[in-house]
């Protein structure tokens, strides 16, 4: 049987190998955690997907590649109503999720790689040409595992490397 790897609109790996039990399996998880929402909220989250995927295609402006990947971070995490403390409760999201799929483990965002560091030097500051593509790589692995615990799928460890362990 050949293996590979298949992706969705999202960029992201739902299963290693391509067999009909693997792809049916993500596809059911999805579709389980979609019936679980309301309409509001599968909507939330497919225009988060759109944005993701819109910021992967742009390619020429840096600018547009962040502000697209920015917007579908909000977007996921406002889904409860909230607007305010954006950056913070981003990185709440992600260290929740690494600590639900470890129990017993505490993670913290590693110093510099704060989420309210890009919001501060990039959001501000739009208008100028994002030199750091560290952070671009950044928020599409955090918006990547976000998005994937968003539609019932587990995490891949794209943003891992951007946390550490507690003492």
């Amino acid at each position: 049987m050949a293996t590979g790897e298949i992706r969705v609109k999202v960029g992201a790996t739902i299963v290693k190998e391509n067999c009909a039990m693997d792809i049916e399996s993500a596809v059911s998880k999805v579709r389980q955690s979609f019936g679980a929402r309301t309409p509001d909220e599968v909507d939330t989250i497919l225009r988060a997907v759109h944005m993701r995927r819109k910021g992967e295609r742009e390619l020429s402006d840096m600018n547009d590649r962040f502000k697209d990947f920015w917007i579908a971070l909000e977007t996921l995490i406002n889904m409860d109503g909230r607007i305010d403390h954006i950056a913070e409760r981003i990185e709440n999201a992600l260290i929740q999720l690494y600590e639900s799929n470890n129990p017993g483990k505490k993670y913290k965002v590693k110093s510099g790689y704060e989420i309210i560091l890009i919001k501060k030097e990039r959001v501000g500051q739009i208008h100028y040409a994002i030199e750091n593509t560290k952070q671009l790589s950044q928020l599409k692995a955090i918006l990547d595992d976000i998005i994937r615990s968003e539609v019932g799928l587990d995490h891949r460890g794209y943003a891992k490397q951007y946390l550490e362990e507690k003492i």
